[in-house]
């Protein structure tokens, strides 16, 4: 597709009589002026930043319409607008065929449409039937080299001279600042997550260690005492096993889950059946099942092979299985399933389906130590899939938790 191409300055300067080229350029230079210090400015919120830039992009470009846009898949959707066009509002979401924008995001360049109606291939968009919008400048938003969204401009008077290479750059240089700020936001959000992620570790830490340890320094003690008998502290030793290997598997759990939040541990990554995967998960936890009386059903073919680190998903499968045990109501069934993804046909979707009983049927005991099941494991649960490109997903329908997440296939060998 052969797009207008943006003017030259000396040309342009050149093309308007109406000022003398030394006004030209102060103008020039003032717009320059103005969108530096637009991007050197400080903004408390994204709505803030972006709606200045709006109001400012308007006037240096002297367009009347503005619009930061984010699009996801094919869909568009408004995040500030400024115009004279009441159709036009903040929130609203079109599809991406139905805009501009959409040849921005096709070749994932800056374009400059002077005069719309000419061109054949953009006269016939929905736009411009029903707005009759001529000039049309825009830029995409990448945030850390992903696409976020476009910077655009529109009026419906034409730019007879078009649109020159200085206001190329200003608008590069515009959509280049709101991509920073937004790429800040995102790294402060993470921040406050694993800010918020330590807290829960630290009254893990609190509620979980401090138990075992508490029991080892009591008997330790009791060993200590005076005239204690070598048959009594080697009793005490026997019992002093137990809360010590709890709180050393603790102390491994939060340095797994750790080393999985900066990965720092690498995938050994094989082929098997998931019907292997999540029978030996129900073998696991047989003893737990049969002491709650649930039912573990498994529905998988045998031939149905994934991709990924079966140590690992199986930690993962325990984690989420045990806890399907714990919440479901008394003799209750809790299904597993391997399924060819409904949304992508290289995956297999490997789901936990269990009814859900508010008042947990399992009393606090030693045996969920058998199942490492501390406090945070749906978070090293959460890591490990993510550390297989997919994600964790729960929902209810009907009273029923659905808790599922993919795996890929092996690709196919050659005929």
């Amino acid at each position: 597709m052969k797009y207008p191409a943006f003017i030259d300055d000396t040309t342009y300067l050149s093309m308007d009589a109406s000022a003398s080229e030394t006004e030209q350029l102060r103008a020039m230079l003032n717009n320059l002026t103005r969108v530096h210090l637009l991007t050197a400015s400080k903004f408390e919120s994204f709505d803030d930043l972006i709606h200045e830039y709006i109001t400012s992009g308007i006037e240096v470009f002297g367009l009347e319409t503005g619009i930061v846009s984010e699009i996801t898949g094919n869909s568009y959707r408004v995040c500030d607008v400024i115009s004279p066009i009441t159709l036009l509002a903040k929130g609203q979401t079109f599809e991406l065929e139905d805009t501009y924008c959409r040849e921005v995001i096709r070749h994932r360049q800056v374009l400059g449409f002077p005069n719309v109606g000419v061109l054949d291939y953009m006269s016939c968009h929905p736009v411009y039937q029903n707005l009759q919008l001529e000039a049309y400048l825009s830029a995409p938003i990448f945030v850390d080299e992903e696409l976020f969204g476009t910077l655009n401009f529109t009026s419906t008077a034409i730019r007879s001279q078009g649109f020159s290479i200085h206001e190329r750059n200003l608008i590069v240089l515009m959509a280049d600042a709101i991509g920073a700020f937004i790429l800040l936001r995102n790294k402060e959000d993470r921040l406050l997550a694993l800010n918020e992620k330590m807290k829960r570790f630290v009254g893990y830490v609190a509620h979980d260690l401090r138990n075992p340890l508490g029991t080892i320094i009591g008997l330790a003690q009791m060993a200590c005492k005076h005239n204690t008998s070598t048959k009594r502290i080697q009793a005490i030793i026997h019992k002093i096993l137990t809360p010590a290997e709890t709180a050393l598997e603790f102390v491994n759990t939060i340095l797994e889950n750790a080393a999985l939040s900066t990965g720092k541990i690498t995938l050994n990554q094989t082929t098997f059946a998931a019907h292997t995967l999540l029978n030996n998960a129900c073998h696991a936890v047989a003893y737990l099942a049969e002491q709650t009386d649930t039912r573990l059903k498994l529905v998988a073919k045998p031939n149905i092979m994934v991709i990924g680190d079966e140590h690992r998903l199986q930690q993962v499968l325990i984690n989420l299985l045990t806890n399907a045990i714990k919440y479901s109501p008394k003799h209750s069934s809790v299904i597993l399933s391997a399924q060819p993804s409904t949304l992508d046909k290289n995956n297999i979707t490997l789901s936990i389906c269990n009814a859900f009983s508010t008042q947990t049927q399992m009393a606090p005991t030693d045996n969920h130590l058998i199942y490492g099941s501390v406090g945070f494991g749906l978070d090293i649960a959460q890591e490990i899939i993510h550390a297989h490109y997919s994600a964790l997903s729960i929902n209810q329908e009907d009273g029923t938790y659905i808790c599922q997440f993919d795996l890929r296939r092996p690709e196919p060998e050659p005929s």
